[in-house]
C-alpha cells in the first residue's frame, strides 16, 4: 500500500511540474508499449542454476521536465523457459513495475535518455523435476515478491510529432526469498506516443 501512495505522489508531482516547466513546442510526456523484449536470464533456484533466453512485454510513461529531466512509471514481464530434470517445460517469470527518474535530452529527431528504475515485482518459478507427457510427477512452484532495480538507457527516434520509435537497454536485477538473484539484460523495442 505504501508503494501505491508513493507512486501516486510521483505521478501527481510529475504532472504538476510538467505543466509549469514546458513551453508549447516541446514534448511533455511520452508513453507506449515495449512490444519486443528479447533478453537473457541468469538466475538460480533451490534445485539448479537457470540460464536462457527470455522474452517479454512492457510499457513506459515518461514525463519530461525542463530540458533535461525525466521521471515516470515503467513495468513489464520477462519469461524464460529452461530444461530441468526430465522436463523441457520449466519456466521462471518476473513481473515488475514502479517509478524511475533520469536525464533526457532531445536533439532533432532523436531523444537520449538515461534513468534508474526501482520497484516491486513478483517472481514465479515452475520447476519440473519429472514429467510424463502432460502429467507432472515431481514439480515445485515458487511465487515470491521481489525488489527490482535496473538502469535504463533509451534512444527514441521521432517518426512524426506524435509517434516515436524507442530502443532501450536494461539490466534488470531482482531478489526474493526463494530466488537469491535474477539478472536479465534485455533490449526493448517499442512505440511511444508523445505530446
Amino acid at each position: 500500500m505504501e508503494m501505491k501512495k508513493i507512486l501516486v505522489l510521483i505521478v501527481y508531482f510529475s504532472i504538476t511540474v510538467s505543466a509549469f516547466s514546458q513551453n508549447i513546442n516541446k514534448n511533455r510526456y511520452g508513453g507506449g508499449m515495449l512490444f519486443l523484449q528479447p533478453g537473457y536470464t541468469d538466475s538460480a533456484n533451490r534445485h539448479q542454476n537457470i540460464h536462457g533466453l527470455s522474452f517479454g512485454l512492457g510499457g513506459i510513461l515518461r514525463f519530461y521536465f525542463y530540458d533535461w529531466l525525466t521521471a515516470g512509471i515503467y513495468g513489464g514481464t520477462q519469461k524464460t523457459k529452461y530444461s530441468s530434470g526430465n522436463s523441457e517445460s520449466s519456466y521462471i517469470n518476473l513481473g515488475y513495475g514502479g517509478p524511475f527518474i533520469g536525464l533526457s535530452r532531445k536533439s532533432g529527431k532523436f531523444r537520449y535518455t538515461i534513468s534508474a528504475f526501482a520497484g516491486r515485482g513478483t517472481i514465479r518459478n515452475l520447476h519440473i523435476e519429472n514429467q510424463d507427457n502432460n502429467m507432472l510427477i515431481e514439480a515445485y512452484f515458487y511465487k515470491n515478491p521481489a525488489m527490482v532495480f535496473s538502469p535504463i538507457i533509451s534512444l527514441d527516434y521521432a517518426l512524426s510529432q506524435i509517434l516515436n520509435l524507442t530502443f532501450q537497454t536494461t539490466l534488470i536485477s531482482a531478489r526474493s526469498d526463494d530466488i537469491n538473484k535474477l539478472f536479465n539484460p534485455a533490449i526493448q523495442i517499442g512505440v511511444l506516443f508523445s505530446r
